[in-house]
């Protein structure tokens, strides 16, 4: 099954419209990556997580920043 979300405020690196990226996570093969909806671009998650400077820790206490290349 895969899972879909939009990213709020994200601009696509190849038409440059804003609120048409999408974030999707294939629970089966644990692959993720990110979409287009507009231009159709598509990128794979990169193999290492950056953690942030300055996190702002989630009610579970782990902030991680996912830079797509």
């Amino acid at each position: 099954m895969i899972k879909k979300r939009f990213i709020a405020g994200a601009i696509c690196k190849k038409c440059q419209k804003q609120d048409v990226i999408r974030w999707c996570k294939n629970n089966d093969t644990e692959q993720e990556w990110i979409e287009c909806v507009s231009c159709g671009y598509h990128e794979d998650k990169p193999d290492e997580v950056m953690n942030a400077e300055h996190p702002q820790p989630s009610s579970d206490g782990i902030v991680n920043i996912v830079r797509f290349k």
